[in-house]
């Protein structure tokens, strides 16, 4: 098959650890990988999205952060990356495939020439926050080739423009997220979870939950970790790790991984947690239901509860072997239900059928 120019395009330089950013990257690295060429694009400017901050102004604070190339994530060597004031026809390089993510970059690859490659854009969750909704669901309808990483987004954009996308499921780099500890061996009191200060990642419900909890398991034991500067008066019992270099191990010391999120588009941590053999408790959400099945492989709890929060992680306190039972469930179900290979080998087949119409 013939190896293909690719430019994938992103909002904005990430300085920080994003999930959407390290999925694009992911494809990056694949991609680059199997022989095509790749080149990472990040735009200074959105259609829709009105900024205070003069362009010349941003251009240079990222200049001098170095951030076109991300710091946090270990891009493949060969992957080429820019900082372009937008995404126009001035800035883009002629390429067999342009693909974006984020709806308001999908405006602006639909606005290129067609020498800019075959026009994409990966959906990765139902992006309301700080978005003209009507906007938003219109750009599910744009003639762009768009393509869904989880189930409840196919459905969603099914809704809107009449037209089923294309699903392909993120996955676990199974390699670096693994056992390494049994989960037998782990403390049957020990939760890990991500903590953010984005509203609809839920913290205050889970926080809440864990106080009450800890009045009857005194010897509970919560890890933390995130992007963030540690939260203010945090109890003894509770530790935090900012930005962990190696997060595997952070899985491996707790028994249990716990998501209240309100909304996500394919949720990472947890599905790297059960990987590493967590068991999991989330919330009933679209961004949780392609891997966490109720009772087989994850608790489900509904969002902005942190009672049945508590009910959840009362229940795998105090039955070890449940707890055990769905670790071993969760991992077994990553390992055989998720591959970065076969997902990256869909895409390609997305590409290829794209350039043959």
């Amino acid at each position: 098959m013939k190896k293909l120019k690719i430019s994938l395009v992103l909002p904005f330089p990430v300085t920080k650890p994003v999930g959407g950013a390290s999925v694009m990257y992911q494809y990056a690295n694949l991609l680059q990988s199997r022989g095509h060429v790749v080149s990472v694009f990040h735009s200074l400017k959105r259609p829709y999205k009105k900024s205070k901050t003069p362009l010349w102004y941003k251009q240079f604070v990222f200049w001098m952060r170095k951030a076109a190339r991300p710091k946090w994530f270990a891009l493949h060597p060969q992957v080429k990356c820019f900082i372009v004031p937008a995404i126009i026809d001035k800035y883009m390089p002629d390429a067999d495939i342009v693909m974006s993510t984020w709806w308001q970059m999908a405006y602006a690859v639909n606005e290129l020439s067609n020498a800019k490659g075959k026009k994409f854009n990966l959906v990765q969750d139902y992006e309301t926050w700080n978005s003209d909704t009507t906007l938003l669901h219109q750009s599910y309808s744009l003639p762009v080739h768009h393509i869904v990483i989880a189930q409840y987004l196919q459905d969603l954009l099914m809704s809107y423009s009449g037209i089923q996308p294309v699903h392909i499921p993120n996955a676990i780099d199974t390699d670096r997220f693994s056992v390494q500890v049994l989960p037998q061996n782990r403390n049957t009191q020990s939760v890990i979870m991500l903590y953010s200060r984005e509203k609809r990642k839920g913290t205050p419900y889970a926080m809440e939950a864990f106080h009450t909890l800890k009045k009857d398991f005194p010897d509970m034991l919560v890890t933390l970790f995130g992007v963030y500067p540690p939260p203010a008066d945090l109890p003894v019992w509770i530790k935090y790790f900012q930005k962990p270099g190696d997060l595997p191990s952070l899985y491996n010391q707790s028994a249990i991984f716990l998501s209240p999120s309100l909304g996500e588009g394919w949720a990472l941590p947890p599905a790297e947690a059960m990987a590493c053999g967590c068991a999991v408790v989330c919330t009933q959400i679209g961004g949780h239901r392609d891997y966490a099945i109720s009772n087989e492989t994850a608790i489900l709890v509904s969002p902005e509860k942190p009672a049945e929060i508590y009910d959840a992680l009362k229940k795998l306190f105090t039955q070890p072997g449940l707890r055990i039972q769905m670790a071993n469930r969760g991992r077994e179900f990553m390992a055989t239900h998720f591959s970065w290979e076969k997902s990256v080998s869909q895409l390609e087949s997305c590409f290829y059928t794209a350039l043959s119409e």
